[in-house]
């Protein structure tokens, strides 16, 4: 029986926490408050942030998958967390921090947590000798956001080393939403969250099919949140902006977008069965994988009976497992050690 595994959920260890209450600045990171309510900011920020600290509660998390029937949880860091606008020696070694100190949650709990590293998306180079390091401690994908500090978007040339890698060695790439500071109309009522974090993957997405990320890449394997923001809804204004405007044609672009959507894969963090359904009309149920974004209040508290309410039964076993061990090289692992 295929596993069923959660792509979304999100880890901040305990020692993590320790280490910057300790020796923050060593890190790049200014650590502040009580232990009950603790703030950080990153080198180079102005957003002191409080940190959530049910990201931190390993055993409660524990149960709470054993409730949600989940067997598998990938453990990727806060994105807010990613650091992109620290200087380079130190991203690099904060990076190194998370990685190690998620593995370490990941190796205690063997079959139930697997990792998915952070990198410092300012130099291709150095993250992807962050990547490699991860990889050998037992991360099986990697997190990145959806842009990287003013104008540097995923399809960003200076990118193309970093792609490259993650193609040659099978790696995953989640792409999360990220905002260093939320844009105009969108600091109430917690919409930087539930507007601009979908807007933003709706601006990844055609930038990385419009600037032909995938020609150049074609093994690229990218997985993008909550069933891929806005985008799905308003394809049709993409495909047609790809038959009427010169902008992409500048760039060298010709093609369908459509076949482009269908080379990304989608979590199916939605609150809605009848979205998570038009996205599987729309690019295919074998592009969906189940997530929760767990433990955060906007996550999906019963993922397993979102994918079951919204899709038949034949597509049910890939969206909430199958697909995503895949992705991970889980099936390989599996035949080498039998």
């Amino acid at each position: 029986m295929a596993r069923i595994i959660d792509l979304h959920a999100h880890l901040i260890p305990p020692r993590l926490v320790e280490t910057l209450r300790r020796e923050g600045t060593r890190y790049g990171v200014e650590f502040s408050g009580p232990a009950a309510s603790p703030t950080i900011r990153l080198e180079g920020s102005t957003w002191a942030k409080p940190i959530p600290l049910p990201l931190t509660r390993v055993e409660e998390r524990l149960e709470t998958i054993s409730q949600q029937g989940i067997d598998l949880q990938v453990q990727a860091s806060w994105i807010d967390f990613s650091g992109y606008t620290m200087p380079l020696p130190l991203a690099e070694k904060f990076a190194e921090l998370q990685n190690e100190s998620i593995a370490e949650v990941c190796t205690a709990h063997p079959g139930r947590f697997l990792g998915a590293c952070n990198v410092p998306m300012q130099d291709a180079a150095i993250a992807i000798r962050v990547l490699e390091r991860a990889l050998a401690m037992g991360h099986r994908s990697v997190q990145v956001a959806t842009y990287f500090g003013g104008q540097r978007f995923l399809d960003h040339e200076a990118l193309f080393p970093f792609w490259e890698a993650v193609s040659d060695k099978g790696v995953l790439v989640y792409v999360h939403p990220y905002d260093e500071q939320p844009p105009p109309g969108t600091k109430d009522f917690f919409l930087h969250n539930v507007v601009n974090y979908p807007l933003q993957t709706a601006i990844a997405i055609p930038r990385m099919i419009f600037a032909g990320v995938f020609d150049r890449f074609p093994n690229l394997t990218i997985c993008f949140p909550h069933g891929g923001g806005y985008l799905p809804y308003q394809f049709g204004r993409i495909r047609r902006a790809a038959q009427v405007r010169p902008e992409p044609v500048s760039l060298g672009y010709s093609g369908d977008p459509l076949a482009g959507m269908k080379r990304f894969y989608f979590d199916t963090i939605l609150h809605n069965p009848a979205s998570i359904r038009y996205l599987a009309d729309m690019v295919g149920a074998d592009r969906l994988v189940m997530g929760s974004d767990y433990p955060f209040d906007m996550n999906d508290p019963d993922p397993v009976g979102s994918v079951r309410a919204a899709l038949p039964a034949e597509a049910q076993a890939a969206v909430t497992g199958g697909t995503a061990a895949r992705l991970l090289g889980l099936d390989a692992l599996a035949e080498k050690a039998a």
